[in-house]
């Protein structure tokens, strides 16, 4: 019995310090920005470099006509809707365009550019 006490006295410690984990292993949450578009034809204007991010993301409601318009002030560009499979065709630097659909699918969907492969923000359907 003394054995056994004197055993779990002596790994105790190692388990303790094995299963802890120390700050530098923690990682920071990722801060979202979310908009939601509530209006019948949900209408959003995203200025590529000034909101662009995977963390912002826009929300529509499942049925909801979608109106997403793009400029570009710095480059010409091309940006995708991934999962719609929609894209802007080329846009003239400072030319706004815009991909139209109904949102009948729902998910999170990449909005990417195709210049500089940048996710520019997630499109999110919700029901």
């Amino acid at each position: 019995m003394k054995l056994r006490t004197l055993a779990f006295i002596a790994v105790a410690p190692i388990a303790f310090a094995a299963c802890s984990s120390s700050s530098s292993d923690t990682k920071e949450p990722v801060s979202t920005t979310t908009t939601v578009v509530a209006n019948a034809v949900g209408k959003y204007e995203h200025r590529i470099g000034e909101n662009s991010s995977p963390t912002n993301v826009v929300e529509f409601k499942k049925g909801q006509e979608v109106q997403l318009t793009f400029i570009n002030a710095k480059a010409a560009d091309e940006v995708h809707l991934h999962g719609y499979d929609l894209s802007t065709g080329d846009m003239e630097i400072g030319a706004a365009a815009t991909i139209s659909f109904t949102a009948d699918v729902t998910g999170d969907f990449e909005v990417e550019s195709h210049k500089t492969e940048d996710v520019l923000m997630i499109v999110r359907i919700i029901k």
